[in-house]
């Protein structure tokens, strides 16, 4: 297709958000020479904030989600597609 990603939401937390977002900035940096080309809205709970985790550093957007297990944030499909509306 001709549509260009220029956001991409991240529903992960931890060392999988991370190379996530570190593998995509350094391939828009070769590619494009921008390594900021692309932004990242990461998915956090409570816990991840108070931890300054190092996924919520890397990005550019926060969105709060409950915390918790799993099945009330990264794994609840219908909040992840709530929030990439």
């Amino acid at each position: 297709g001709k549509r260009v990603i220029r956001k991409i939401l991240i529903a992960n937390n931890g060392i999988a958000a991370v190379k996530a977002i570190r593998s995509i900035r350094r391939w828009s940096y070769e590619e494009f020479a921008d390594e900021r080309l692309v932004s990242f809205t990461v998915m956090a709970t409570p816990e991840d904030v108070a931890a300054n985790a190092e996924f919520v550093r890397l990005a550019d957007t926060l969105v709060s989600v409950p915390g918790g297990s799993n099945n009330k944030n990264y794994a609840n499909v219908d909040l992840i597609a709530d929030i990439a509306e």
